[in-house]
């Protein structure tokens, strides 16, 4: 009765439900999952990879870069600008100093007078010839001359030469210097080539008789002479203080 007065009771009274307690199995704990060791070849690839790969830079600092890199370049391609510039003028003026030179040398700002005169007197004795004094006049010629030049005329003016001829036809001669052009001279100015321009001049007892010969372009004077143009180069050196001639080229004659 006990039991069924409870039961009763607990009718009229239900208790509230009281959560039981949920058979719980314990759940077998997983390891966690842990990151699975890389193979020897997957873990050589990818530090080669990280070895190789070149950082890659941004549009932005390429950007930011180039200004920097144009400026330090701009110094060095002026500083070359600059320095070829500089070997331009070295050379331009180096070849001004050689010209200048070589024009000095073959125009001289000052000439020694005396070049001139001795070569006026020099042409003029070696032309010269008077019959009547023929000895006078062959040393007058070497007088004048130097070298190899006055060892041929010293033969040529020989007896039975020309000479002999020219006592003959009682003959002299002349030469009339007109002009004389320096071509050179040396920095020491002791040897000099010179044209001298002019007219010779040959008289004899048959030469007013005689026209001048077709073609020659020699004139007759009024005199009785023949005259004719004559053009010559002559090479001059100083000797003991005296111009000598040591060279002369028949340049044009008429």
């Amino acid at each position: 009765m006990a039991g069924s007065r409870r039961e009763r009771e607990d009718g009229d009274n239900p208790r509230p439900d009281v959560p039981r307690p949920e058979a719980t199995r314990p759940e077998a704990t997983r390891p966690e999952a842990t990151a699975r060791p890389a193979r020897s070849d997957e873990a050589t690839g990818s530090t080669d990879a990280a070895a190789t790969a070149r950082p890659r830079t941004s549009r932005a600092t390429r950007a930011s870069t180039a200004p920097a890199a144009a400026a330090a370049a701009a110094p060095v391609a002026r500083r070359s600008s600059a320095l070829a510039l500089v070997l331009a003028l070295l050379c331009l003026a180096a070849a001004a100093g050689v010209g200048v030179l070589l024009w000095q040398r073959f125009n001289p700002s000052y000439v020694d007078s005396s070049i001139f005169a001795a070569t006026r007197d020099g042409v003029r004795a070696l032309y010269a010839y008077d019959y009547e004094d023929s000895e006078g006049s062959i040393q007058g010629k070497l007088d004048v001359l130097t070298g190899d030049l006055r060892d041929q005329y010293e033969e040529d003016l020989g007896q039975g030469g020309i000479i002999d001829t020219y006592e003959q036809v009682s003959a002299t001669t002349s030469y009339e210097v007109l002009d004389v052009g320096l071509q050179q001279v040396n920095d020491a100015q002791d040897t000099a080539t010179l044209v001298v321009f002019g007219q010779y001049v040959v008289q004899s007892v048959n030469s007013g008789e005689q026209p001048a010969p077709e073609g020659s372009g020699c004139l007759v004077t009024p005199a009785g002479a023949q005259s004719c143009t004559q053009t010559v180069q002559v090479r001059v050196v100083k000797v003991d203080g005296d111009w000598k001639i040591s060279e002369l080229t028949l340049l044009t004659t008429s």
